[in-house]
């Protein structure tokens, strides 16, 4: 994995943590730099808690043990200044909300980056390519990210279904199911809709992938290749779910980019059908 702004993700986190976790995720963000030179034990007598808690806190995060959370930390807190997430407030200029809205924008890409698993990513790619028919499914803004999937990929020659209608889907897939693989997007991981069509997916045989944010929900356990966003923050206005979107984007893009590249030559003479085709539209 790569570098993300690891204080910004234990801030996101901080009000979902339990008792214990909690304490620890305090005391790194008040103590960071002394946080790095300490022993497990250290930390876990000065936040009040117990070493346990302590793995548990790295888990949470999606860190494997506290040596990789300090190695973290001391990349951040030595070579990148600190920027937050910023929701829009009351009368602000232009100019400020432009410049809140790049830093939000920056931070969900590092953040996002520092959560993909490039093992998940290939083993989503292989599924893909295996696939005869690829049905791709979300509620509300993640259906604009399901119909960007299927755009992509309805360019490169694959059968694919992004359908607002669960019932129609959950039709074409009992008709369609062999070499499929079903995609559900869903932010919190828990809608009920997405849930619902993944577990319909796996009674087919279908193969399946999630994308989520981090942590334990629902549809990141059922899937067989998990993906993961940035965790997006709480916000007064639409500043978050402006967030959750460029990240799931950004996943996309990312599983994308790596099937093209796998398959260079066919993907660049696919694109080029599929634009001269259009292009002919315009004559």
């Amino acid at each position: 994995m790569v570098v993300g702004s690891m204080i910004s993700q234990i801030e996101l986190v901080l009000n979902e943590l339990p008792e214990s976790e909690k304490k620890v995720a305090e005391y790194i963000l008040a103590n960071a730099k002394e946080v790095m030179h300490m022993t497990i034990h250290d930390l876990a007598t000065k936040a009040e808690a117990s070493s346990a808690a302590v793995v548990r806190f790295c888990r949470s995060l999606g860190i494997d043990g506290f040596p990789a959370l300090k190695i973290r930390l001391s990349a951040e807190v030595e070579n990148t200044p600190h920027v937050g997430y910023f929701d829009v407030e009351s009368n602000e200029t232009v100019h400020s909300i432009i410049d809140k809205m790049l830093s939000n924008t920056i931070l969900t890409f590092q953040n996002t980056a520092s959560q993909l698993d490039a093992q998940s990513i290939e083993q989503a790619v292989s599924l893909l390519q295996q696939a005869e028919v690829i049905y791709v499914y979300g509620i509300g803004a993640s259906f604009i990210i399901a119909e960007d999937a299927a755009q992509k990929w309805l360019r490169l020659g694959k059968n694919v279904y992004a359908i607002s209608d669960r019932h129609l889907l959950a039709a074409a897939m009992a008709t369609k199911s062999e070499n499929a693989v079903f995609w559900g997007i869903s932010y919190s991981g828990e809608t009920r809709e997405v849930i619902q069509l993944i577990k319909r997916a796996k009674e087919q045989g279908i193969k399946t992938i999630s994308l989520t944010r981090p942590g334990n929900n629902k549809l990141s356990q059922l899937a067989d290749v998990s993906l993961f966003t940035s965790r997006a923050p709480e916000a007064q206005l639409r500043s978050a779910a402006t967030s959750s979107r460029f990240a799931q984007l950004f996943v996309l893009d990312i599983v994308f980019s790596a099937y093209a590249s796998a398959q260079h030559d066919f993907t660049v003479e696919q694109l080029a059908k599929t634009r001269k085709m259009i292009e002919i539209l315009y004559d």
